[in-house]
């Protein structure tokens, strides 16, 4: 499926009396509404009109689907799209007043019902971390550089194994935050189609990248340690420039985990923490290198035993960074947080088992999958209503939990 937002071209204002055709209650004002199209093979299939309430808000005036396409997501996708829209156009919250018939559809995304219809708000909130873990990363890009640089380039002057082995973690760090920048962009693009689970597994993808670079990269520094160590004029060359680079850095690095404290504050994205816990893991190995350099002045073999010791350090954490991901692209399930869920569907005196629980994780996101067995005696209808209450519940409890999915079976009486 695509959607296109309207841009005032031949072919679009083609479309608007195609529009007219399949919608009686088609209307759009292109001096102060917004116009989206759904198309699925080039072929025209729904659209929706936002109004503009005030510099904050949009009004969804109406969102329309072909009825033979209905009960397909293609209505999802589409208001979705424009979820994501209104927050890359800094808009802090939708509102839907002509709500006949989409409770239900409305209160899936999570919109909150009011004494005029529904909203959906804090938009804001969602494009503030964005732009925070944005300007996070390129900050850190700019810090590494200059850091990885300075490092690496002293440590092969001054011959400081220790040094050279912080310097590659500077490195592995640049690159950490530019695979971070991309995952960002590509993750943050809404579910279609082809991606109904969204675009999240890609940071897992490339975490899993960065720890196999970071393994490879300290296994050579590890070799390169070991050579020196049976080399016989391998010693550091003294010189308190390496001390006062390494100073400099970690004072570089204070100031920089300061900064990114101040600028982030309260935020609480899983990204944010984890860079955040990698600065101070930063300003240890420096410090570390530091002592290095101190004791490499009574001899040199200190410096290459602290060089050994970070290049390990980092193939741990490589490893860790590998494994955690890797658990999240294969599916690997919570237990806790599904015995949870399991706890609080058994809540709704409707459900008598819950069993079958399973889970994926795209990004910071999760789906569920679960099956439920109640009394076969309740209608379809009745069913339906139950299963969307426990989902309702359960999304509103769980705010990472973006959908579940119950299957419903009958419950039989052993008599039977």
């Amino acid at each position: 499926m695509k959607i296109i937002n309207w841009n005032d071209t031949k072919k679009e204002r083609k479309d608007l009396l195609f529009l007219k055709g399949i919608d009686n209650y088609f209307n759009f004002n292109e001096d102060d509404e917004e116009l989206f199209f759904l198309y699925k093979s080039e072929k025209i299939i729904g659209y929706a009109v936002l109004i503009k309430e005030n510099e904050v808000s949009m009004e969804l005036r109406r969102i329309f689907v072909e009825p033979k396409l209905r009960n397909n997501a293609c209505g999802t996708i589409l208001l979705k799209f424009i979820i994501n829209w209104l927050i890359n156009n800094n808009y802090d919250s939708l509102v839907v007043k002509n709500h006949k018939k989409m409770n239900n559809f409305l209160e899936k995304q999570r919109f909150v019902k009011t004494e005029n219809g529904y909203e959906l708000n804090n938009l804001r909130e969602n494009r503030k971390e964005y732009e925070n873990m944005m300007f996070v990363s390129k900050f850190a890009i700019a810090v590494n550089i200059v850091l990885a640089l300075l490092k690496i380039i002293s440590g092969n002057i001054f011959q400081s194994v220790s040094l050279l082995s912080d310097g590659l973690n500077s490195l592995s760090d640049l690159i950490t935050n530019i695979l971070v920048i991309v995952g960002l962009k590509v993750g943050n693009n809404p579910e279609d189609s082809e991606h109904p689970f969204g675009h999240g597994k890609i940071e897992s993808v490339f975490s899993v990248i960065i720890g196999t670079f970071i393994i490879i990269s300290a296994f050579e520094v590890i070799q390169e340690n070991f050579l020196k160590l049976f080399e016989k004029n391998s010693g550091i060359l003294l010189n308190k420039w390496p001390i006062i680079i390494t100073i400099m850095t970690i004072i570089i690095k204070i100031f920089q985990l300061i900064f990114m404290k101040q600028k982030t504050g309260k935020e609480k994205s899983a990204l944010i923490e984890t860079l955040l816990v990698d600065y101070k893991m930063d300003i240890v190995i420096s410090g570390s290198v530091l002592v290095g350099l101190l004791l490499s002045l009574i001899s040199p073999l200190f410096d290459i035993i602290v060089g050994l010791i970070i290049a390990i350090y980092i193939i741990i954490n490589g490893y860790q960074l590998i494994s955690e991901n890797a658990l999240i692209l294969l599916d690997s399930q919570d237990k806790e947080l599904l015995e949870e869920i399991r706890e609080d569907i058994l809540k709704f005196p409707e459900i008598e088992n819950a069993h079958d629980f399973r889970m994926t994780t795209s990004g910071k996101e999760v789906y569920i999958f679960v099956d439920v067995r109640m009394n076969r005696d309740k209608t379809i209808e009745e069913a339906h209503e139950i299963v969307n209450e426990i989902t309702k519940t359960l999304k509103y409890k769980y705010k990472n939990v973006k959908r579940i999915l119950i299957h419903v079976e009958p419950m039989y009486s052993y008599e039977d």
